[in-house]
């Protein structure tokens, strides 16, 4: 019972914690608008009418798992591909909860450094949190990525077809 009294507590002091960074964020950014501070005598400021927080983020996918290289490379392909769209759910949404101002993730996974993107897209928070459909491929192409499979494998994207959010 003290366990679960314990993990409800953390959990509350966790989004108390949020919370509270989310509040010093959004303040420091009205104080940044508030001209008065830096030796103006008037006390007006700018105004703040909108603001959304939005990280660009670029990352290499894994590889297979190193007792799995042996495999023929059409199985050992889907594996990759797999792994990779479930990587990518998780990372979004570890961002998402670790970032609890963050509002827009622009996405764009690669295969490898030298090669064009696999995943590529705009996630909206609200959009990561309404999806439920049981296949991770799906999920993700309804947040915003783009991707394209072929035999239920990965294929790099064209660039230049694409608008690519990570510059």
């Amino acid at each position: 019972m003290w366990h679960r009294v314990g993990t409800l507590f953390t959990g509350i002091a966790s989004r108390i914690s949020d919370f509270y960074k989310a509040h010093i964020f959004w303040r420091k950014i009205e104080r940044a608008l508030a001209l008065h501070q830096r030796g103006e005598v008037r006390s007006d400021g700018l105004q703040l009418t909108s603001a959304t927080t939005t990280l660009r983020i670029e990352w290499v996918a894994r590889s297979v798992h190193p007792w799995d290289r042996n495999l023929p490379a059409d199985k050992s392909d889907r594996l990759f591909s797999h792994q990779c769209l479930d990587d990518t759910h998780a990372a979004l949404g570890r961002l998402f909860a670790e970032i609890p101002v963050l509002d827009t993730i622009e996405v764009r996974v690669r295969r490898n450094l030298l090669h064009p993107p696999i995943l590529l897209g705009t996630v909206e928070r609200e959009s990561f949190r309404s999806q439920h459909c049981s296949s991770t491929a799906m999920k993700l192409r309804a947040m915003g990525l783009s991707f394209r499979m072929s035999n239920l494998c990965l294929e790099e994207l064209e660039t230049n077809s694409h608008q690519c959010p990570v510059d």
